[in-house]
């Protein structure tokens, strides 16, 4: 039974009233509203329609329902936007955002207008709050540990007694960059920086590699296949050729947004060419401050030097030319991120459960279960400081080639493929 709402949760509920929710079903309905999203979104590609809308039509089960909350101040305008979808599986509805999933979607929040960040994300919680018969579980997906809007609107619930749990999922990583090339170098170990100088130097000031981008869609094909090709080149499998792009949806997915994304200015798809070939490309995203790298791919053939560190070295330089403030190198805790300067922020995964017996004991069941895991990895992590890397590779590959062993997929938010992973 629902106790009366504390004093300071009926203040928040008449701030949220001020705004008049309404909740979108269908693509055709957000078509007048798509250019106000789009300001919302404030530049971030993974935050926009052309990022969100193609995951959708990618993605969305047969049974799937499209959620998307607008919210609209008295006067009219858009004050804030939740990008949700209910998914519906084995007659369980569980309310998620757009993007979930092998789509890697990062930064996921809120949108909102300046000065309505607060009532929005109560907005969005008086919305499940009213709705609580229409799901089972809400699940929000990679959700940075510092973002205040879905972090407001699961301690609004939480404080209504809805059970809410949080379980840690990944780091995503970002370089903060100084106004300069040269006050970047000082940021790097003096091996580093040397080695980044003589990249520079040798191969992209002397013209012996040149650098291609997509500029407009009679382009983009040709980049898109480079993509492929060297994506595959470093991390294909005999059961997964292209690598993440083995997975159709995934392929299809990323070539509709990024022929929308292009046609915003978004889209930064660059490959380096050496002696008439292509040897590295870099598939990015640019915001208004941030550039955000997402997948690259490499010619392992290449000996005499690293595509993948002059690929990087070069997108680093552009993106401080261009006078960006962060570079972002997406999920994963790949060493070369660090290597780069950039500093890892947590991400988790937040669920909430009805306000009811059975939604507490599905609770009390995933915390045990994290719980579980997070006990299993310590000791892990203890057995592995008692034996050599030797004896680790060993049992990799013993534990790989076992009869019945099914091999987990390289999925792009949980394997070195994360951000192209580089050598």
């Amino acid at each position: 039974m629902k106790t009366t709402a504390p004093r300071h949760i009926e203040s928040l509920n008449a701030d949220s009233a001020s705004l008049k929710t309404t909740r979108i079903c269908s693509l055709s309905e957000l078509d007048v509203s798509l250019d106000s999203w789009r300001v919302l979104a404030n530049g971030a590609p993974m935050q926009s329609p052309e990022w969100l809308l193609a995951w959708w039509q990618c993605y969305s089960g047969p049974d799937d329902e499209l959620s998307v909350l607008l919210f609209h101040e008295p006067e009219g305008l858009l004050a804030g936007l939740a990008p949700l979808y209910i998914r519906i599986a084995e007659k369980r509805r569980t309310v998620c955002l757009l993007g979930s999933g092998d789509a890697s979607t990062n930064h996921t929040t809120w949108l909102s207008a300046a000065g309505w960040e607060e009532r929005v994300s109560h907005a969005v919680a008086q919305f499940l709050l009213g709705s609580e018969s229409g799901w089972d579980c809400v699940q929000f997906d990679s959700v940075d540990t510092g973002d205040v809007s879905i972090n407001a609107t699961a301690a609004y619930m939480a404080d209504w007694g809805f059970p809410v749990h949080r379980r840690p999922l990944h780091n995503c990583w970002k370089i903060v960059l100084p106004s300069t090339w040269e006050e970047y170098l000082m940021m790097l170990s003096r091996s580093h920086r040397k080695q980044c100088r003589s990249l520079q130097q040798r191969y992209l000031e002397s013209g012996l590699v040149k650098l291609h981008t997509v500029t407009d869609s009679t382009y983009f094909q040709r980049g898109f296949e480079i993509l492929l090709q060297l994506h595959s080149a470093r991390w294909g499998e005999s059961d997964k050729p292209l690598g993440c792009f083995s997975d159709q949806r995934f392929r299809r997915f990323h070539e509709t947004a990024a022929r929308e994304l292009l046609l915003h200015n978004q889209l930064l798809l660059v490959w380096l060419e050496y002696e008439g070939r292509p040897i590295a490309v870099e598939y990015q995203f640019i915001g208004n401050t941030s550039v955000y790298s997402y997948l690259s791919g490499m010619d392992p053939s290449v000996t005499g030097f690293s595509p993948g560190n002059l690929s990087i070295l070069a997108a680093i330089q552009r993106a401080i030319a261009q006078g960006c403030e962060t570079f972002d190198l997406s999920r994963g805790d790949q060493p070369y991120k660090a290597h780069w300067r950039a500093a890892p922020s947590a991400c988790h995964e937040v669920s909430i459960w009805p306000n009811n017996p059975s939604g507490r004991l599905a609770h009390a069941m995933r915390s045990m279960r994290t719980l579980s895991e997070c006990c299993r990895k310590r000791v892990v992590k203890g057995v592995k400081t008692l034996v050599s890397q030797r004896v680790i590779d060993t049992y990799r590959q013993i534990h790989s080639v076992m009869p019945g062993k099914r091999r987990g997929p390289n999925r792009v938010g949980s394997s070195k493929q994360d951000s192209g992973g580089r050598s």
